[in-house]
């Protein structure tokens, strides 16, 4: 009665679990967008930057790692996932990211140096009417020259940065010049946080929080700028501009000093920050600096045309084979296959929903481990099958050996699932891009099969058997010329005795 009701809990969890992976599959979004794919099979974007540093110094290959860590941070911000980046040689690094349309965009924020810097603005030009785009550089260069002229100008001790707002609705562009002292009053690194936000008046901004140092510091430049600011006879008009690498992104108004670490970048002259612009900004803030300039030196485009020949070829492989994987078991275990080619279509199902719902990115590799997966859970059938037809041909009745095949049988499962999810760790750990897929799927399937394989069947036989459904030797693929093969050696091996 107990082990019965055992196998009634354990096929009601397999229903509760299939109705799980549905919603994952076809309610929650789409059913054609619910499986991610790599770039291999979706095409992408392939990006080849190589490093350096701007005073001539050698790029080390630690700086390097560092780079690519925090490429990597950036992509996975995009909401992609299964970025390939690699080291190449002593200086350059090669980006994978699948699924991306906007190829500028994608380059830029993966290498853009993001160096911080926030300085007290000594003398400002333009800002006054929108441009069309083609005419932006001729504005600078006038600028700039005007710039030039300023006394606040002094060659090696100010530079000139400017900054261009983009209106809505193809309003131009207006472009504003400042003349800033050489190096920052406060730097990036003083920076704790960046997130984005709404501001009272529900225009899209990004808040920054700094550390106490940096508090500090930020307090003391905002206070500079009020006071000299009064000290000029414009008391509430002194400007602070925020510069991302060499572009000013915001330059307010500072009529009283900040103290506390908490301040915000916002545009409410364009009606607040653009989005795009507000969520590159808030992901370079967060994970910080590249340790190095990244010259881009190509940018490839892939098509997904490749990828649907490669992803349908992959997918008639996997189709074909876990086809014949489930004539197999039919042909040669009859009844016992039925139940397994039932719990195997099972775990397909519940593999995909797994595949969606964590998610995990399939490539090419990736489909090679489901493959794989599907073979260890042919095989955990077969050890327990085996065990099952060799004691129906010691004289046990097909129940009883299917309860001893299970018992002894686990323990060899167990050991071959254990040795390779062994494999799939170490493939994970030293490995990267889509050799990772692999072995993450391998890994998901492996677990997933044991479960199916082990339980489910089990569950699947314990409740055919309890409903009266009498299995015959021949009903599980054992001949009686097997049978009484195997009775004549056992009473050879009692009269040897």
């Amino acid at each position: 009665m107990g082990s019965s009701r055992n196998n009634l809990i354990v096929l009601g969890l397999v229903v509760v679990l299939i109705g799980v992976a549905a919603y994952f599959i076809f309610f929650r979004q789409d059913v054609r967008d619910a499986t991610r794919l790599g770039l291999d099979l979706e095409g992408g974007v392939s990006a080849n930057l190589q490093g350096f540093q701007e005073n001539g110094s050698e790029v080390t290959r630690e700086e390097m790692e560092q780079a690519a860590q925090v490429i990597r941070q950036r992509v996975d911000s995009l909401g992609v996932t299964e970025p390939e980046i690699q080291l190449q040689g002593q200086d350059q690094v090669v980006v994978n990211i699948p699924g991306v349309t906007d190829t500028e965009r994608a380059v830029e924020l993966i290498g853009r140096t993001a160096q911080l810097g926030f300085y007290e603005v000594l003398a400002v030009a333009g800002g006054q009417q929108p441009v069309p785009a083609e005419e932006v550089e001729d504005v600078k260069k006038d600028l700039r020259a005007e710039l030039e002229g300023d006394p606040a100008f002094e060659e090696g001790e100010t530079q000139i940065l400017f900054e261009e707002t983009e209106l809505p609705e193809g309003g131009g562009t207006v472009v504003s010049g400042y003349v800033l002292p050489a190096e920052p009053a406060v730097r990036g690194n003083a920076l704790d946080s960046a997130t984005q936000a709404r501001d009272q008046a529900g225009l899209l901004e990004v808040q920054m929080t700094f550390t106490r140092e940096g508090g500090d510091q930020f307090g003391d430049l905002s206070q500079r700028i009020v006071d000299n600011a009064l000290a000029n006879g414009t008391p509430g008009q002194g400007q602070l501009a925020v510069v991302l690498d060499e572009d000013v992104v915001s330059a307010p108004r500072i009529d009283q000093a900040i103290y506390g670490g908490q301040v915000s970048i916002n545009n409410p002259g364009a009606g607040g920050l653009p989005q795009n612009e507000a969520e590159e900004l808030e992901i370079v803030l967060q994970t910080g600096a590249l340790p190095v300039n990244m010259e881009v030196l190509s940018v490839t485009t892939i098509g997904p045309t490749l990828g649907a020949d490669s992803l349908r070829s992959g997918l008639i492989a996997a189709l074909v084979g876990f086809g014949l994987v489930l004539v197999f078991l039919v042909v040669v275990y009859r009844v016992l296959g039925l139940v397994a080619d039932l719990a195997l279509l099972i775990y397909a199902f519940l593999l995909w929903g797994l595949i969606v719902a964590i998610p995990i990115t399939i490539t090419l590799p990736g489909i090679a481990g489901i493959v794989l997966s599907i073979g260890v859970a042919a095989d955990a059938n077969v050890v327990i099958f085996e065990r099952i037809k060799e004691e129906i041909r010691r004289g046990k009745s097909p129940r009883t050996a299917v309860a001893l095949g299970y018992g002894r049988g686990f323990k060899a499962i167990l050991d071959g699932n254990l040795t390779t999810l062994i494999t799939a760790f170490i493939l994970f750990a030293l490995s990267t891009g889509s050799v990772r897929g692999f072995a993450v799927l391998l890994a998901v399937g492996v677990v997933l099969s044991m479960f199916t394989a082990v339980a489910v069947t089990r569950a699947l036989l314990g409740v055919v058997s309890g409903r009266g459904f009498g299995l015959s030797a021949g009903m599980v693929g054992v001949s009686k010329k097997s049978i009484a093969s195997a009775g004549a050696r056992d009473a050879e091996r009692q009269g040897a005795r």
